[in-house]
């Protein structure tokens, strides 16, 4: 783990100065950067890369550790194994490492495939080695068999909304995870930005050279697309040169794509998201951290878990005794956050107790009925207790009613949108502009544009920027 923050923090860190580099030269160019002027000085500091990077250590990380151990357990359990046994291990990180290439070569991504397996496996054989006692039957079900049913348990609440309930009713229902919250989202977007392809960016660079976008109807559509012009000394997502009526894209100094201008005007957003997908070199890294994030995480806490009570356990119970209270008080320990989710996951409410579950004490089945009036587009300004949810002390409830007010045709809904800009969470601020955009309320332009250039809080720009867009705003020179 130790080997995976140190390659995640410069590799954030190297991604964070190629960010700085580019939206600097937007800035030069006369455009609006994201993250703004205000956030960019923070990209060159090795605080966001360090946090930032602990999200590949604990999902690639952590998933390659796992790998690496049980790789170490299945190569030592064998007494007796043939001679090219031995060199399975370094098959199969090889081919991890050729499935992580296999879009295109990235020095990085390579490092964590070709430095973390063997440490890990190099230490898990020699502890292994060392036990006091050899792992039989026993010793397998009572680190296994609770693992295997919270795998089982969590595995029925798998569905579209997950992530976002473990967010509303696990997080932010005590003060600890609303800190886990609060550094997901003030750090997160830095890791990010390290493997997104062109479509999933929010702004994209085109190298400008004397020879390159002379004309203005092809300036036109990129910056129409939010594929801004920049200097050719910047190293930019993409190169262009205009020959007559071809244009060539380029990255890297490969050409992508080459098509004519007749192609490209006819279908300018089509033709930019095959350039994104055929520059896409870091999609199977992406799987990988998102596998990470979803199963080697969760099961890495548990392991730290299990081990600590183990510990503990072992100083006052015979070796037996104390793997069996272990497991026992792992699995009640994970039973019971699994129960505590389920039952905050209320059912949503017919429409007929739409009101009464808008009054309920329980703030959980308040933002299930707000949930399911956002889903079938219902006006929540007419019901009872509006304006008392606009003041709730549950930020998830306000978000959600943030939401809830983007279907509404009532003339306050926008208002009460604008006065949530200024919400002190992050999550009813970023949710207030996309329901302003989902309105079409360009009246709220002005003030979501001030917010953009102001905002100290990359995810509000984020936001921001895309409420924006959607409203029909367009990157303009602003000199």
């Amino acid at each position: 783990m130790g080997f995976a923050q140190v390659i995640a923090t410069l590799h954030v860190y190297v991604s964070n100065r190629r960010l700085f580099s580019q939206m600097s030269a937007v800035a030069a160019a006369g455009f609006l950067p994201v993250p703004n002027l205000l956030v960019m000085p923070g990209l060159l500091s090795l605080e966001p890369a360090f946090w930032g990077g602990l999200m590949f250590t604990l999902s690639v990380g952590t998933g390659l550790a796992f790998l690496s151990v049980a790789a170490a357990g299945l190569w030592s359990g064998r007494a007796e194994r043939p001679r090219w046994a031995a060199a399975l291990p370094a098959v199969l990180q090889a081919g991890l490492l050729v499935i992580m290439n296999s879009r295109g070569f990235d020095p990085w991504v390579s490092l964590y495939f070709i430095i973390i397996p063997p440490a890990v496996f190099w230490i898990a054989r020699r502890f292994a080695g060392r036990a006091d006692r050899p792992p039989d039957a026993r010793f397998w079900v009572w680190r296994i068999l609770p693992l295997a049913v919270l795998a089982l348990g969590w595995a029925t609440q798998y569905d579209r909304s997950l992530f976002i309930d473990l967010r509303d009713y696990l997080l932010m229902s005590n003060a600890a995870g609303q800190r886990v919250s609060s550094f997901y989202y003030r750090y997160t977007l830095y890791p990010a930005e390290v493997f997104k392809s062109l479509d999933q960016k929010l702004i994209k660079t085109v190298a400008e050279t004397d020879a390159d976008l002379r004309r203005a109807d092809v300036r036109r559509e990129l910056i129409r697309n939010d594929y801004l012009p920049v200097d050719a000394g910047v190293d930019a997502d993409l190169g262009l040169r205009v020959e007559g009526d071809r244009l060539a894209f380029t990255r890297q100094g490969h050409t992508v794509l080459e098509t004519s201008t007749i192609r490209f005007f006819s279908d300018p957003r089509g033709v930019l998201s095959e350039i994104s997908t055929q520059s896409d070199r870091w999609s199977p890294f992406r799987a990988f951290t998102f596998y990470g994030v979803l199963l080697a995480f969760p099961m890495a806490l548990y392991v730290l878990l299990f081990a600590g009570l183990r510990l503990a356990l072992g100083t006052v119970a015979a070796e037996r005794r104390a793997d069996a209270l272990c497991a026992a008080t792992c699995l009640l320990i994970g039973l019971g956050v699994l129960a505590h989710f389920h039952f905050s996951r209320h059912a949503p409410p017919r429409p007929d107790e739409l009101a009464a579950t808008l009054g309920s004490a329980a703030w959980q089945a308040r933002v299930s009925a707000l949930k399911e009036i956002r889903e079938r587009k219902l006006d929540v300004c007419t019901y009872p207790g509006y304006a008392d949810m606009l003041r709730s002390p549950y930020p998830q409830e306000r978000y959600w009613l943030a939401l809830a007010l983007a279907a509404s045709p009532s003339p306050s809904a926008s208002a009460d949108l604008t006065r949530l800009l200024d919400d002190p969470h992050i999550n009813v601020r970023t949710q207030a502009l996309e329901a302003l955009a989902q309105r079409k309320d360009r009246a709220a332009s002005g003030q979501i544009l001030e917010r953009l250039k102001t905002s100290p809080d990359w995810y509000d720009q984020l936001y921001a920027y895309r409420a924006l867009r959607a409203l029909g705003w367009s990157q303009a020179l602003s000199h």
